[in-house]
């Protein structure tokens, strides 16, 4: 079994469905193919849920996606939906049942596959009764039993699944780390946590962290009657330039690129200066702060300029997957040289 199999939300599933909306609806706009990508991530880890009612399941799609997807910059895994169910009000039959045959269902997967029989008809009955851990029934008191123990539980259901590695050999490599976050990026779903480390870049000399005047790039973007000239918006570029070792001027050219500098006059100004890098498709599907987005860009710069060719351009070597735009890298490259000249004006 691979590693991917332990998750409810794979590497593997997000480049599929990229691939496939992309060549089956070809000719609509980018943003509405990464909808209907979003649309069937969200599906995927709706569907492995728990029989909760739909707006539950809703909820814990979002926190899910939330949290795991977009703040951990990892996978889903019935972990995590198992870890999120049990902060839910155990008492309610309507949370316990559910629960209890969706937990059933995993350790009989689990057990099915590490002893290698068939998950289908009398196998999983099988599977099932060979269930040792404690489950909730409708009874109020195995409820509040359940309760106090669900540390307890957690730990069984994290121990079998870390046997069940263990038995097929399979771990979760830097590299394989690597590779899922390159996949979830891909779908537009991945975005950096602000806790992690800054990771150092392979960018070369000239788009890496330098000093520059402050004053100077706020006039840049004032002649091109920016909100990013602000004090919020510019302190927070520059200081995440500095943390992830990258030039401001790139930042600050890919939001030239992205949303032509987000001019004031704009009715929604202040709304897309708070994501004007388009991290996570859009302002409008991603609307956070300007802070986070910074940090998002950042982090896929780094990630995107490892392993550069020495032949090709740094700019079009990020290209080929912070936009779908082949002439992205082309517009970039114009703006940052713009900016630059401007810095080194007397």
């Amino acid at each position: 079994m691979s590693a991917e199999h332990a998750y409810v939300l794979t590497p593997t599933d997000v480049r599929n469905i990229r691939s496939y909306v992309h060549h089956k609806y070809a000719s609509m706009p980018s943003d509405q193919r990464a909808e209907i990508v979003a649309d069937a991530v969200t599906r995927i880890i709706h569907n492995q849920l728990p029989d909760f009612d739909l707006e539950t399941k809703k909820q814990l799609t979002h926190q899910l996606i939330r949290s795991t997807v977009l703040e951990e910059q990892r996978p889903v895994s019935p972990d995590d939906i198992y870890l999120l169910c049990m902060e839910m009000d155990l008492e309610d039959p309507a949370v316990a049942e559910p629960l209890r045959r969706w937990t059933r269902q995993q350790e009989a997967s689990w057990r099915g596959q590490a002893a290698g029989m068939p998950l289908t008809g009398s196998g999983i009955a099988e599977a099932e009764a060979a269930v040792v851990i404690p489950l909730p029934s409708a009874g109020a008191a195995v409820i509040m039993k359940l309760r106090r123990r669900k540390a307890a539980l957690y730990g069984a259901l994290t121990a079998i699944v870390i046997t069940a590695s263990i038995v097929f050999g399979w771990s979760m490599t830097q590299e394989g780390a690597q590779e899922s976050e390159s996949a979830l990026a891909d779908s537009g779903l991945l975005t950096p946590a602000e806790a992690p480390a800054a990771s150092p870049n392979e960018l070369p000399d000239e788009l890496k962290y330098d000093t520059i005047d402050k004053d100077k790039l706020a006039a840049f973007l004032e002649s091109k009657s920016s909100i990013l000239a602000d004090p919020p918006y510019i302190d927070a570029i520059m200081k995440t330039a500095r943390e992830f070792d990258i030039h401001p001027a790139f930042l600050i050219a890919i939001t030239g690129q992205e949303q032509g500098f987000v001019p004031r006059n704009h009715e929604r100004a202040k709304e897309i200066a708070n994501n004007p890098f388009n991290v996570f498709h859009s302002w409008q599907e991603f609307n956070t702060t300007i802070d986070q987005s910074s940090q998002i860009a950042a982090r896929t710069i780094t990630r995107l300029s490892k392993d550069r060719p020495s032949d090709i351009d740094p700019f079009t070597w990020i290209n080929r997957e912070y936009a779908e735009d082949p002439n992205w890298s082309k517009g970039v490259r114009t703006i940052f040289a713009s900016i630059i000249k401007t810095l080194e004006t007397a």
